[in-house]
């Protein structure tokens, strides 16, 4: 069963691409040698410009928890760069299907 992580991130006004970059340079870091991962997904709001949400995806429940220690590492790396802590939800992926 593969679960994933949302984590919704409010940045400080106008810290978005700056504070996403590097908060994505942290995770690859960080994240792609985890067990169980199976990799990310990164939404910058239409809507909201200084909001971004990052899905990762990983194998089971266990690899989820065993990354937990790995994120909250890297939103204290860009916790200068946010307004406060990002929002996170756990679920269980059904479907994905990507076509070109």
């Amino acid at each position: 069963m593969v679960v994933a992580r949302i984590a919704k991130f409010y940045f400080k006004a106008g810290k978005r691409e700056e504070g996403f970059s590097e908060l994505d340079i942290i995770l690859n870091k960080l994240v792609r040698s985890a067990k169980g991962y199976r990799g990310y997904v990164s939404l910058f709001s239409c809507d909201q410009d200084n909001v971004a949400t990052i899905l990762t995806m990983w194998d089971d429940d266990e690899s989820f928890l065993g990354s937990h220690e790995l994120f909250s590492s890297a939103v204290d790396k860009a916790m200068p760069f946010l307004e406060r802590q990002p929002d996170v939800e756990h679920y269980r992926v059904d479907t994905v299907n990507f076509t070109e």
